[in-house]
């Protein structure tokens, strides 16, 4: 027996709605701002992370991931790198997820770590590093400092960037810095490295053809193992650009070394004159800026695209100038060719170079005075 058909007067169901994009962080809820010459990124209050700008064609794929990683306790980009012949060679980026570290992005000096290769579109776990406390990023090399308070250096080593001597143009594993003491703070030149230990002392490696090795002999093109920086001695923080260097000492002075063009307003002596009060510095390519203890902004050096913040466009090689600001400064970062300061009440401040949309939309190719940075009117890489 064959049953009967039966008429069904059903209609297709529509299709599900896409899910709605997650609300965008306010300008508050940015806890740490990266800057460089390709776009930017933020680490966000709820331990995420975004990238905006345009970071150029094939970049895009190293921005990306950040959009994906959760509980990032510090994150980083390398110092600029610019073109090598015919290829670009692109930036990479690392995450310390609690005392892991993740990196992605340009490895074809295997500063992504021994299991990445020369490129990877993704984060990749470094293997063969201690529990680690904080990230530096050259242009083609990576360091950590490890929560034990040795510095561990991998990649490109033609400059004696890694510290671990001569010999080896690359450095695949992760590998300690031998001769240092307990080490406070790392940081990175493009073509160096240095140290900031326990007991005050600043110790540096890798190119110095500008002394930002600060090995007092120009002539001593590579420093290859870590030199201490008498000019730095006393000192509580340090900051780098692309081949100058600065220390915070406990004094509140602020002492500079390497590139010529960028000694800021150094006197012969390396001391910023007209500030002993400052709490934070930060470095680009030859500007400088110190937060001081009354919560004020001051730059000076170069001032191409408005890094010093004053809405004109000379230079300012000393005194060092305020920069104006809508409220009282937490902190204070820099990159190449611009600056961003935090106000206490959780906003951003940002001026300087926008070519690539660093800080604001790209209809201004340069931000002369400090503008809030917000994430709503940025071109998100995550979208």
């Amino acid at each position: 027996m064959v049953a009967a058909a039966v008429a069904c007067s059903c209609h297709a169901l529509p299709p599900a709605p896409a899910p709605a994009p997650p609300p965008l962080p306010q300008p508050t809820q940015i806890d740490d701002v990266v800057l460089s010459r390709a776009g930017s990124c933020g680490r966000l209050a709820h331990g995420g992370a975004l990238c905006w700008g345009t970071w150029g064609g094939q970049l895009l794929k190293v921005a990306i991931p950040a959009a994906g990683l959760t509980d990032v306790a510090e994150l980083r980009v390398g110092h600029d790198s610019g073109y090598e012949a015919s290829q670009r060679y692109y930036d990479h980026l690392c995450a310390r997820i609690g005392t892991a570290v993740h990196c992605w992005g340009n490895g074809q000096h295997r500063q992504l770590g021994p299991d990445a290769g020369t490129s990877a579109a993704s984060p990749i776990a470094v293997t063969g590093l201690p529990p680690a406390a904080q990230l530096a990023l050259g242009e083609h090399h990576t360091c950590a400092r490890s929560e034990a308070g040795d510095v561990w250096c991998w990649g490109d080593n033609q400059s004696g960037q890694t510290g671990t001597g001569g010999g080896q143009p690359t450095i695949v594993s992760p590998t300690k810095v031998a001769g240092l003491g307990p080490i406070a703070q790392i940081e990175t030149a493009n073509l160096g490295t240095c140290a900031l230990t326990t007991a005050h002392e600043v110790y540096c490696w890798g190119e110095n053809l500008s002394g930002a090795a600060g090995a007092p002999n120009l002539e001593r093109p590579v420093v290859w193992t870590p030199n201490r920086v008498a000019i730095a001695s006393g000192s509580r923080q340090i900051a780098g650009g692309d081949a100058t260097l600065c220390a915070l000492k406990l004094d509140g002075t602020i002492a500079c070394w390497g590139a010529l063009e960028a000694q800021l307003a150094a006197s012969l002596s390396g001391v910023v004159p007209d500030i002993a009060d400052a709490t934070a510095i930060a470095v680009g390519y030859a500007h400088a800026c110190a937060l001081r203890i009354d919560h004020s902004v001051w730059c000076w050096g170069r001032n191409d695209f408005g890094e010093l913040g004053g809405g004109d466009p000379s230079d300012r090689t000393a005194p060092p100038r305020q920069v104006r600001l809508p409220g009282p400064a937490i902190a204070v970062v820099a990159a190449s060719r611009n600056t961003c300061a935090r106000l206490e009440d959780r906003r951003w401040y940002c001026w300087g170079e926008n070519l690539s949309g660093q800080i604001a939309p790209r209809t201004a190719s340069r931000v002369p005075t400090p503008a809030l940075l917000d994430l709503t009117q940025v071109d998100l890489v995550s979208q």
